[in-house]
């Protein structure tokens, strides 16, 4: 009979699984039937609840509606039981499987019982205590992930590509599942703890509760243990639980979970950047405008000080040079001809003689009077050379020509370096403008 031919059955798919049904229909040992297992998976759904009995040949698909399963409530993973219903095609699936009346217990099983024992004595050890736990980098640069080809993998990559491409990620590939499969997982952790990676992911895309009973296994939970790097976990979905998950660093519910949980550190780091460079702005913002504020009290205090001092010293100036123009020669020399003249009047009846007399005295006494106001008029020449001298070197700006500085704290001028404490600001008022200093150190006149 060739492929093909026309002696060839041929059915819709829908037909094809009526037919199926009806053939299960037809062995009356499939009308109703108990099958024992172990149950791997429990998925609760708006129309029942989805789970699987599995032993070590082979896995049954079974179902349950809400009202049956509330009789005998949800069952642990792992558990043994017997499951009582009938076999079902499921035709929108093209596949059979029990619809499940009643459950009984039968036992816990031999896998949920290994796990349970594991999980004891590593509470026992310590295994699971928050204090031994090491804490996550805050920017990790370089991530080591430690998985199998595929989608778990490929999600996490993609993932970290699209949210944190600045992150460099070393790819381990090993077996997740499988006969010593635990073992290569752990090698695999070993090796990436003795990378340069700064943050290790332990991932796995989903599975069954027996394909992932590697992440249960002692050799990969003492292997995320001794890492002194700190590890993270992103196995199966949201409702799978490992003993990886219970003694790594930090638990994602899956690949991808683990990365955006990698790409929000970095997020959460520009976030705190960009708030502590705002905080700085308005710091220095509010330190110069203070400064600027101090400096203009300064200077206006400074400009104060300094119209004081100028002014006493014009006042000076004035009344020296009151004094000097009340003893200048040049009045005494006029008093003393006025009065020569009030002489010279009264004379004047005086005879020829008497006179001429006179006049000679009068003229020994010009003369006299001419060397007396040459001589006087040197020495107030002097004295007024020595007031103009004086007066400049009071001049409170000759000094800072000559590179001194008037140097004042809180508005007053500065004598003693001891009134000024480090870290204290000062003022300086130099030949040209003035400036604001901070004190570093100070040496005391012993």
């Amino acid at each position: 009979m060739h492929a093909g031919g026309p002696s060839v059955p041929r059915y819709t798919v829908g037909d094809f699984s009526r037919r199926m049904q009806e053939v299960f229909k037809r062995v009356p040992a499939f009308a109703y039937l108990g099958i024992s297992g172990e149950i791997s998976e429990w998925t609760p759904r708006s129309n029942g609840i989805y789970f699987t009995l599995k032993d070590s040949r082979a896995v049954l698909q079974c179902f349950v509606y809400h009202n049956r399963a509330a009789k005998f409530g949800p069952l642990p993973i792992g558990s043994a039981v017997v499951a009582f219903g009938t076999v079902r095609v499921a035709p929108w699936r093209s596949r059979y499987e029990l619809l499940v009346d009643s459950v009984q217990l039968t036992g816990v099983g031999e896998l949920y019982g290994q796990y349970e024992a594991l999980k004891e004595r590593f509470r026992a050890l310590g295994f699971f205590d928050r204090a031994r736990k090491r804490a996550i980098p805050a920017f990790p640069r370089i991530v080591a992930l430690i998985s199998a080809r595929g989608k778990g993998a490929e999600d996490f990559q993609e993932t970290m590509r699209a949210r944190a491409p600045q992150v460099r990620i070393e790819f381990i590939e090993t077996r997740v599942q499988g006969l010593n499969s635990d073992v290569e997982i752990a090698e695999a952790l070993d090796r990436a703890a003795a990378s340069d990676a700064e943050l290790i992911v332990l991932a796995r895309g989903g599975g069954s509760y027996e394909d992932l009973f590697s992440f249960n296994c002692e050799p990969v939970v003492r292997a995320v243990v001794r890492s002194k790097i700190p590890v993270i976990t992103g196995i199966g979905h949201t409702a799978d639980h490992h003993l990886a998950d219970e003694v790594a660093d930090y638990e994602c519910e899956t690949p991808s979970n683990a990365a955006q949980f990698i790409a929000s550190l970095w997020q959460r780091g520009g976030e705190r950047l960009a708030h502590l460079s705002v905080a700085l702005d308005n710091e220095m913002r509010e330190l110069f405008t203070d400064a600027l504020q101090r400096g203009d009290r300064v200077e206006s205090a400074l400009a104060n000080v300094w119209e004081r001092t100028l002014a006493r010293r014009r006042q000076r100036v004035a009344e020296a040079e009151r004094s000097l123009s009340a003893h200048h020669p040049f009045s005494r020399v006029g008093r003393q001809a006025q009065r020569l003249t009030e002489l010279r009047t009264r004379l004047g009846d005086w005879p020829a003689t008497t006179f001429a007399d006179y006049r000679r005295r009068v003229d020994s006494r010009g003369d006299r009077l001419g060397t007396l106001r040459e001589m006087t008029f040197s020495r107030r020449r002097s004295a007024l050379d020595l007031a103009t001298s004086r007066l400049q070197s009071s001049d409170p700006e000759k000094p800072l020509e000559r590179g001194y500085a008037i140097v004042t704290y809180r508005g007053r001028a500065l004598r003693r370096a001891s009134d000024v404490l480090p870290g204290e600001e000062i003022g300086a008022r130099v030949a040209h403008g003035s400036l604001t200093a901070r004190v570093e150190t100070v040496f005391a006149d012993e």
